[in-house]
């Protein structure tokens, strides 16, 4: 195997290397040790991809859907957003905990995504998969992503080859799972896999591992399309149909478990005559608690993913007399500008922390100042859900921040969830256009990734 190749030519420069401080040990002894760390690491990726399916290049998944959708909506908590929208008051960074900085030392310009793993915190970012330690600093790269970065002045540009998407960390068999697309030229089509990387491979690897490496794939059937909703679960995944409400549950081969269409909204696609469509609002999907939770776009309820054939509603918007945005009108090129979009959903065991604009975000309408920016907050232990008041210190609009108190003297408004604990990551240089004190006086490189955390 592929594998297999790799780790004995690694073995072999690396024995070269301590031969010559261990000049006692024989070349038989370094062979047949070579042969046993070979062995060892054979083993372990067989052992992790055990009970992985086996799947054919050519493999079709059966026609049909196994299981009949089930919806519970009994229950679900009502938020009246119309109310918090006039329920205005600061909340301070000391009411939620303790605002800290890490220095990760991974350069990972522009951010990134966090998730738990026993050693630590998985860092996904266009770059690739990096693995931090429980302090959140750099422990090694794990995989890397065919992709190039250049800087202009302070604006940062991808070029991106060949990306592991939808990084998933599957504990039950220790390893990682991803989606990547590999192009065929010659048919201008792209073929789309599932990746499968077993922890204990990506952890002994001297160097990270590339798409070349993979070892373990499955063919996904089509593309995933601009947009799509999919995520993994451990039954197998989601997928959406692009620019609708609609998505299926599938077995990891591709076998078609259920099919949901929670809203029984219209579809929304664009005229093929569009040259440009607006982004309009993305699907947020995440785990909480060991459960997956969807809120789709467009949509104002949050739901939790029971099993493959049931939906429980947890969560409502209730926007009353307020226009909400919708999908037909926004990909349509509609004017939008009275219409609200939920722009960010996440949740903590205390908190909720909903981000929603009033009109069209893009930096075009925040330089003309047609867009409204609102942060709101629920706080499921008092019930009380309120918006933070408006930023007034800036030029162009922002979504307001909890107010800063105590050291460090910054505010925050997090950007994602992990393990319970809020978290903001920016690059350096970011950082010190934003909060030009906090690193003064530190020697730290422009693309270093700054987590900023409330524990």
């Amino acid at each position: 195997m592929l594998h297999k190749k790799l780790i004995y030519i690694v073995l072999i420069v690396s024995f070269i290397a301590c031969s010559s401080k261990n000049p006692g040990m024989s070349k038989d002894e370094i062979v047949r040790t070579l042969d046993e760390q070979a062995m060892r690491h054979e083993t372990a990726v067989k052992a992790a991809s055990a009970a992985m399916p086996e799947v054919t290049e050519d493999y079709t998944p059966p026609a049909g859907i196994k299981y009949r959708a089930k919806i519970e909506t009994v229950g679900v908590k009502t938020l009246n957003v119309q109310a918090a929208l006039k329920n205005v008051r600061s909340m301070k960074v000391s009411e939620l905990g303790t605002l800290r900085i890490h220095r990760t030392g991974a350069l990972v310009p522009m951010g990134g995504s966090l998730m738990s793993v026993e050693e630590g915190y998985l860092l996904n970012g266009y770059q690739g998969i990096y693995l931090l330690d429980k302090g959140f600093k750099l422990i090694k790269q794990l995989f890397k992503n065919d992709v190039v970065f250049q800087r202009d002045g302070k604006r940062g540009f991808f070029q991106l080859r060949t990306l592991l998407q939808s990084v998933y960390y599957d504990n039950a068999h220790k390893q990682i799972q991803g989606v990547y697309a590999v192009r065929d030229h010659k048919k201008n089509k792209s073929r789309t896999f599932l990746a499968f990387l077993p922890w204990d491979v990506l952890t002994a690897a001297t160097e990270p591992l590339m798409e070349k490496d993979i070892a373990n794939s499955i063919p996904l059937q089509g593309n995933l399309g601009h947009g799509g909703l999919f995520k993994f679960t451990p039954e197998g995944f989601i997928r959406g149909i692009p620019y609708s409400s609609r998505f299926y549950t599938n077995e990891l081969k591709g076998d078609t478990l259920c099919y949901f269409d929670p809203t029984h909204s219209p579809d929304y696609p664009p005229s093929e005559s569009a040259g440009s469509v607006r982004n309009g609002e993305s699907h947020h999907i995440y785990d909480y608690q060991g459960k997956t939770r969807i809120r789709l776009a467009y949509d104002n309820t949050l739901y939790q993913l029971e099993n493959a054939s049931t939906l429980k509603a947890i969560y409502r918007l209730d926007f009353g007399s307020l226009q909400r945005a919708d999908g037909q009108k926004v990909i349509g090129g509609s004017n939008v500008d009275d219409s609200y979009f939920v722009d960010r959903w996440l949740e903590t065991d205390r908190h909720l922390f909903i981000k929603i604009t009033k009109g069209y975000d893009s930096p075009n309408a925040r330089k003309a100042k047609s867009v409204s920016l609102y942060s709101l907050i629920y706080d499921k232990r008092s019930g009380d859900f309120f918006a933070l008041p408006p930023e007034s210190n800036s030029e162009k609009p922002e979504f307001p921040y909890l107010t800063a108190d105590g050291e460090p003297n910054m505010p925050f408004y997090p950007d994602g969830v992990v393990g319970n604990i809020p978290y903001t990551c920016l690059d350096a240089m970011k950082m010190k256009e934003k909060y030009p004190d906090v690193l003064k006086g530190q020697d730290i490189p422009d693309d270093e990734l700054i987590v900023l955390t409330i524990e």
